[in-house]
């Protein structure tokens, strides 16, 4: 079946819809990006209310359907696919996928974005005194478990690519970004996602 082409909408800096885009291009999927400024009013349009009231991005339009939510529009592309899937279909496999790519939803991203809007973000975001500091601290205590993970095996879970390094990926470049740092062996698996074919130089940190 041949799929019709998706439109991205993306912000003019690196975000969460990265994640999406390399998504499309591991399947191959025909698409087209769409880069909004937030700063320069181009998500409080009329016409990107309509795509999605909350103005943020990524937004995924395809046909008549408007996907948003980074994770679930991964999944969906990943559940439309019908050469691979990047989603284990053994029910362990699942489990152990579900729990890597759910403590990272939980205990890594909320702290990351924290943190973001407590620096980089702090004219946009009222935070008291000290947010940056203690989302750090707990950034710190729990990604540990992580370095384990990629340190474990050739991918982060089940030793097979899946939506989860493409997700870990983001995560682990992210924290760098705020001065965590990791081992040699997660640098490894760093480089070893970026050689995939379908990994996009957007998502390289700045």
């Amino acid at each position: 079946m041949e799929i019709s082409e998706f439109i991205l909408y993306a912000y003019p800096f690196r975000s969460r819809a990265e994640r999406v885009l390399w998504t499309l291009r591991e399947f191959d999927y025909p698409y087209k990006v769409i880069r909004l400024d937030p700063f320069k009013g181009e998500t409080r349009t009329e016409d990107f209310l309509n795509l999605n009231p909350s103005r943020k991005m990524p937004v995924l339009c395809h046909d008549n359907d408007v996907f948003t939510e980074s994770s679930a529009i991964m999944e969906y592309l990943n559940d439309i696919s019908e050469n691979q899937k990047l989603i284990p279909l053994e029910p362990k496999e699942i489990f152990n996928y579900r729990r890597v790519f759910h403590y990272g939803l939980t205990e890594i991203e909320p702290y990351l974005w924290i943190a973001e809007q407590a620096s980089r973000l702090k004219a946009l975001y009222s935070w008291p005194e000290g947010t940056y500091e203690g989302a750090i601290f707990r950034l710190k205590e729990n990604i540990s478990c992580v370095w384990q993970w990629a340190e474990a095996g050739e991918y982060i879970a089940n030793g097979k690519f899946t939506l989860a390094d493409i997700y870990f990926y983001h995560l682990i470049t992210w924290a760098k970004q705020h001065n965590i740092e990791h081992s040699s062996s997660v640098s490894e698996y760093l480089k070893r996602l970026q050689e995939r074919p379908a990994f996009p130089v957007e998502m390289l940190p700045n």
